[in-house]
């Protein structure tokens, strides 16, 4: 099989496997479950996805072995819609646990060749899958059924078709260029980019849902999927560097000034999440190959920092808009510095 009808393939798995969750976290509200059991649901969920990924990239990477993972991913999805009536809370469990495989294995081998393309391509559906499965359970609208049938196939199709990775990757393909290479100003960088992404995105989101403003969640799930692909291929053409602190300038005030303004907000939202594909490119070129950590960094443990950030009483501080321009203001001045200074050593 061809490696871009792969990613494709891959990345509608993604979409599945959070469409899975979506409807299931959007299930134990409508099933009018007790309110302390929502909460843990969702807190289970979220530290079995998200925290969960860096444990599985060490296996993976000491096993190298993706397509076994994906399997038990999606044998683990099967299951949790299998049971979801007789044990809600079981479901949530085997989703989570699904969804940190399937991240993990999935995203690593469409970054086999560290493009941040293709790693946009995996990554898109994830949210607009999240939401939609949300939407769906929202509305009432029973998808159990359909839910079962389309993990089963997609099951069968992980079985039937050779999926296969590289052990090793050539990380030294792109260190001659600046563009395409993590010094330790991006690395804070980076982390300064969670805590906005959670102030912008997650926030937002949490919000909307407790208004029941499901309009404006699917076009947040819209700008996110198109921002995904569109800036992986452009991070690939002008450097995954400059890219990241473009989208990143760029979205910073229409997130912070413009949350009244649904054109406005997702636009900077697209430019957000368009950044992230640069990001993980990047630190999987710094951890030199190494793509599963990268990837359970990026997709899952970043995540978990920043939601320590957001429910700790710093958040006030942190999340305020002053300290958000103040941050992208100092990281604009960062670049510049460090590009003078590379100009200046340069001409020496």
């Amino acid at each position: 099989m061809k490696k871009k009808g792969l990613i494709f393939l891959l990345a509608t798995g993604h979409g599945l496997n959070d469409c899975i969750a979506g409807y299931f976290l959007g299930r134990l509200v409508q099933l009018k479950i007790d309110l302390l059991q929502i909460s843990l649901g969702l807190f289970l969920y979220n530290l079995l996805a998200f925290g969960g990924q860096y444990p599985v990239a060490l296996l993976l990477e000491k096993l190298g072995k993706p397509k076994q993972f994906m399997l038990i991913a999606y044998g683990l999805n099967v299951c949790a819609v299998a049971v979801f009536f007789l044990s809600p809370q079981l479901s949530i469990v085997l989703a989570g646990i699904a969804s940190a495989i399937y991240h993990v294995a999935g995203g690593s081998v469409c970054a086999e060749k560290n493009k941040a393309l293709n790693i946009g391509l995996f990554a898109a559906p994830g949210i607009a899958g999240l939401i939609a499965g949300g939407y769906l359970a929202y509305e009432g609208i029973n998808i159990t059924g359909l839910l079962l049938m389309a993990a089963s196939v997609f099951l069968i199709l992980l079985m039937i078709l050779p999926i296969r990775r590289k052990l090793v990757i050539n990380s030294n393909e792109l260190a001659g260029d600046k563009k395409f290479t993590l010094d330790q100003h991006d690395l804070i960088m980076i982390l300064l980019l969670t805590v906005i992404s959670l102030r912008s995105v997650i926030w937002n989101v949490f919000q909307l849902i407790h208004e029941n403003n499901y309009q404006w969640l699917m076009a947040i799930a819209a700008a996110a999927f198109i921002g995904k692909i569109a800036g992986g291929w452009l991070a690939d053409k002008i450097g995954w560097r400059l890219y990241t602190f473009i989208s990143l300038a760029a979205a910073t005030p229409l997130i912070t000034f413009f949350r009244k303004e649904m054109l406005l907000f997702c636009f900077g939202v697209g430019l957000l999440q368009s950044g992230i594909p640069a990001t993980t490119a990047l630190l999987i070129q710094s951890m030199k190959g190494k793509t599963e950590r990268a990837i359970g960094l990026s997709f899952g443990t970043a995540i978990i920092a920043g939601a320590i950030v957001f429910y700790t009483p710093a958040r006030n501080i942190l999340l305020s808009n002053t300290v958000i321009c103040s941050i992208t203001a100092f990281m604009l001045l960062l670049m510049f510095y460090t590009r003078r200074n590379k100009m200046l050593a340069g001409s020496g």
